[in-house]
């Protein structure tokens, strides 16, 4: 199995286990949810417990299939619109496959990156408005810094296997 399908299904598994979560804690939610924390930890925006799922969910559901959607997209995009170093290199007919090939697999593991993020912080989001304690900050910055690192990281091995090769 290569890198992309292995992203696919780990990405399944967590859209799926987004739907679990939502399922898992629906019946454990105050009718007004808390949906948006201060710098505090505070709550400071709510929304209907069936507003909160729903929005929620179709972020957690649609952002990772909206980046997959956007690789799928660029494949049939003219050169001059996709955005990557060296693009006219890279694009030339007898790269393009690859490079589209590249580019899916660095999108798929940001997508699975993403929803992984995405799972953690509902959850946050449950627990808080579970207890009525606000958004565990450690909790939420921590998964903050280790997604940016691995967004970056993966961009960063992008840019780096997209430099023009030396002649």
């Amino acid at each position: 199995m290569n890198s992309t399908k292995a992203g696919y299904l780990i990405l399944a598994g967590l859209m799926l286990l987004g739907v679990f979560q939502h399922a898992w804690y629906w019946p454990q939610l105050p009718e007004r949810v808390a949906t948006h924390f201060g710098i505090d930890g505070k709550p400071n925006d709510w929304m209907s417990r069936s507003a909160s799922t729903i929005v929620f969910l179709a972020l957690q559901l649609g952002v990772p299939v909206f980046m997959l959607a956007m690789t799928s997209l660029a494949a049939r995009m003219p050169v001059s619109m996709v955005n990557i170093p060296n693009r006219e290199y890279w694009l030339h007919a007898e790269r393009r496959v690859a490079t589209m090939a590249h580019m899916s697999l660095m999108m798929t593991w940001i997508a699975v990156i993403t929803s992984l993020f995405m799972t953690v912080i509902g959850h946050l989001t449950f627990i808080a408005n579970k207890t009525g304690d606000g958004l565990n900050l450690p909790l939420f910055l921590s998964a903050l810094v280790i997604f940016l690192i691995a967004v970056f990281t993966i961009a960063g091995s992008s840019m780096w296997h997209f430099r023009m090769p030396r002649q």
